[in-house]
């Protein structure tokens, strides 16, 4: 029977450092090579990574100096649509007192509105007041002094002190009232605005003569003011103009950082909205040129370490191998493959570890009537029968512990899995029944073997191998006494069997097939 022993520690076989040595230098190898490829590969990716940052930054930069400049284009192109009205003897005239309102309505507003598609329109006085204004073509007289917070009075005001500033400058003897059209464009002003509950692009321009066939009566210019809506249409053709991709505004302030918020500020200097598009991104160019470089010298590294390396992993491979096969035999059954006494004893120590929160059993089963079988038709055959008892044990006890084989017929299993004393007993009853099934010896000779064991669980029969192991031998021994096939459990180990060494009412269980 199996008989623990105390655990020493066994020296090294100095040949146990060769495939060590053989791992280490291999790993080496193989750590420096990929250190090459890593640092390598790491170089080449930054460089164009950079380069495919600054690609993209200046890519980025140049479109929004595309719209600044087409946006500023858009402002100079309405103002140059104002221009034909608001630089015209007639226009200045018809603004003094008393308004000419039909030509207002007919030649100013119809104009704006039916060649160049201008939505609003106001004209206001230097001193903010709104003396006229029409929705497409619709004109309203109505005077009234504008709030000093209006944008439209905002605007009219930048406007007139842009044309101050110009008349300054001016070297020209007509200045008080004639600017040529380059100066007077550069007094135009724009923002962006809400008129009428409708985002707009507002364009403001003096007016002034353009013969001099006028009056010169009180303060002048009055200011021309025009909106045109951002809709849809105003979008598309700036979109189309510019060739962005996905281009959109969007009112307010952006809620989210992105790289192309293009923002616009209303007159007063707020936030009004902000632009964005899928801008393009050039860099990506340069990485699909750098990527087959960097992959060639990656592989190029690659295959020189690796051969190396494999050459060098070859000479240690057999030592690797052969090492691991003697390190799975010196816990392992040769036979049956099972765990051997050296693997069981180490988990059966590590079960007892968890004593007294985590039970456990062990099944000490020595096989019956194997002796003739031995005897009768050899050692070969005898070893079929303990492989085929192995393969039955270890399918029945499956995750539930551990299968060992501690010699000869003698087979102990390692339950981890706490259980109570009927499952215990039905657990046996099938590893009874199991083993007793024929076993085929040679391909039509059938034999039929039995099993007996001892149940022993811990804590109640001991807290120490030598105690557990005894308990369950000693379970065997009464379960062979009482017949073939049977299994019996240990009793409780108390105070004064520790000390007589001697179990407490045994009980016996025969199974029946």
């Amino acid at each position: 029977m199996y008989h623990s022993k105390k655990k020493t520690s066994a020296a090294v076989p100095q040949g146990q450092d060769l495939p060590k040595r053989g791992q280490r230098i291999t790993v080496w190898i193989y750590s420096f090579a990929a250190l090459l490829i890593v640092l390598s590969t790491a170089s080449l990716t930054y460089i164009a990574q950079m380069a495919w940052g600054e690609a993209d930054r200046r890519a980025l930069e140049a479109e929004q100096l595309h719209l600044t400049r087409t946006l500023n284009d858009i402002h100079r192109q309405v103002a140059r649509d104002q221009m034909t009205v608001a630089q015209w003897d007639r226009t200045f005239n018809a603004l003094q007192a008393p308004l000419d309102r039909a030509f207002i309505e007919d030649d100013l507003v119809g104009d704006l509105w039916e060649d160049f598609n201008l939505d609003r329109t106001f004209v206001v006085t230097p001193d903010g007041t709104l003396i006229a204004q029409a929705i497409k073509d619709d004109v309203l007289f109505e005077t009234k002094l504008l709030q000093s917070g209006n944008p439209i009075r905002k605007l009219a005001e930048q406007t007139m002190a842009a044309f101050r500033r110009q008349q300054n400058r001016s070297n020209s003897v007509f200045a008080d009232w004639y600017l040529p059209q380059s100066a007077l464009l550069e007094t135009s002003q724009a923002i962006f605005a809400v008129i009428d509950g409708t985002r707009a692009f507002v364009s403001a321009i003096p007016i002034l003569p353009d013969e001099g066939q006028v009056r010169l009566e009180g303060d002048y210019p009055a200011i021309l003011v025009n909106a045109v809506y951002i809709d849809e249409d105003w979008l598309t053709g700036l979109s189309e103009q510019l060739g962005y991709r996905d281009f959109r505004f969007y009112p307010g302030e952006p809620e989210r950082r992105h790289p192309t918020n293009y923002l616009v500020q209303a007159a007063d200097g707020s936030t009004f909205g902000y632009f964005r598009w899928d801008h393009s991104k050039p860099g990506r160019e340069i990485w699909m040129m750098a990527l087959p470089l960097i992959v060639l010298l990656a592989s190029f590294i690659a295959i020189v370490a690796f051969a190396l390396a494999t050459k060098i992993s070859r000479l240690s491979a057999s030592l690797e191998e052969s090492e691991r096969k003697n390190r799975y035999f010196a816990r392992h059954d040769a036979l049956t493959g099972l765990a051997n006494r050296h693997h069981f004893s180490d988990c059966l120590s590590f079960s007892l570890d968890g004593l007294p929160d985590r039970g456990f059993s062990i099944f000490a089963c020595d096989l019956d009537r194997f002796k003739p079988v031995n005897d009768t038709y050899g050692h070969e055959a005898g070893d079929r029968v303990i492989c085929a008892v192995a393969d039955r044990l270890r399918l029945l006890v499956g995750e539930n512990g551990v299968v060992s084989r501690i010699g000869g017929d003698e087979f102990i299993v390692l339950l981890t899995q706490q259980m109570d004393r009927d499952a215990l007993a039905a657990l046996a009853g099938d590893i009874c029944r199991s083993i007793a099934d024929p076993i085929d010896i040679d391909g039509g000779h059938k034999v039929g073997i039995g099993v007996s064991i001892g149940i022993a669980s811990a804590p109640e029969s001991g807290m120490s191998e030598q105690d557990l192991i005894r308990m369950a031998d000693m379970a065997l021994y009464r379960a062979k006494e009482t017949g073939r096939n049977a299994f019996e459990f240990a009793g409780p180990l108390s105070v004064e069997d520790t000390k007589i060494r001697k179990p407490m009412a045994p009980q016996a269980y025969e199974v029946s097939r």
